[in-house]
């Protein structure tokens, strides 16, 4: 009976800390998770808009080109 009592008292220390690690590990895994979302969507978000602001420039360049094409004739 006192070889359980002594069990018991030595594992009572030893399984919140082992739970604490296991929720501090799942967290840092879902952390790590997250940044790595979080930088792709940041990856794709530049990509974006450095093709938007292509298209603006050469939309913009092409009616520019129009414009002065036009008034150059009448």
């Amino acid at each position: 009976m006192n070889e359980i009592n002594t069990a018991v008292m030595g594992m009572s220390a030893s399984v919140p800390a082992a739970i604490s690690m296991q929720v501090s590990a799942h967290s840092i895994g879902l952390m790590h998770i997250n940044s790595a979302l979080n930088q792709q969507r940041d990856a794709m978000l530049g990509m974006s808009n450095y093709v938007m602001g292509l298209k603006k420039m050469s939309s913009g360049r092409i009616k520019l080109k129009g414009s002065i094409a036009g008034k150059g004739r009448f």
